[in-house]
């Protein structure tokens, strides 16, 4: 009876020994699993934003390459896909703003006859990413930001105000 105690003893202290060295594996791979998501919606994000800022109208109908403000149609529509992704419970957090930039090639479309507007809008946006468990502290940050940069071409026509073809 008492090598049965000291066996049960030892298997306590074996489980115990190991749980030392298996719970903090587990909550970094947990805190590694966030980081990835983070990545990767902030990614998504970016690439839909892109998508949305090229569908409409050029913040500015000229040739030549700027960032576009924050009033600027496609500033306002990647901005508008950003919030609608914004909400979440999880240790991520999308920063609302995004860097908006396009490029507008020659020949512009005239007004009054309209055509294709060629060209392409870059988003570049940031998520940050509080991990729950140990790596915030292993590493000594409270955060960590990662950044996405997409860019699509405009897909937009100005119309023909003419009425014709």
């Amino acid at each position: 009876m008492h090598f049965f105690r000291q066996r049960q003893g030892q298997s306590l202290l074996e489980l115990a020994a190991s749980l030392m060295v298996v719970v903090p594996v587990i909550l970094v791979l947990i805190d590694c699993a966030f980081l990835a998501l983070g990545a990767g919606t902030n990614d998504a994000v970016c690439r839909d934003a892109a998508r949305a800022a090229a569908g409409g109208p050029p913040g500015l109908l000229a040739a030549g390459s700027r960032t576009v403000g924050t009033g600027a149609p496609p500033n306002k529509r990647a901005v508008g896909i950003i919030k609608r992704v914004y909400q979440s419970n999880l240790p991520l957090k999308l920063r609302e703003s995004a860097e908006v930039q396009e490029k507008i090639e020659s020949p512009v479309p005239a007004a009054p006859h309209g055509g294709p507007v060629i060209g392409e809008v870059a988003v570049e946006t940031t998520i940050d990413v509080y991990p729950p468990f140990l790596v915030r502290a292993l590493v000594g940050s409270q955060s960590f930001a990662f950044k996405s940069r997409h860019s699509y071409p405009y897909t937009y026509v100005m119309p023909n105000a003419e009425g014709g073809p």
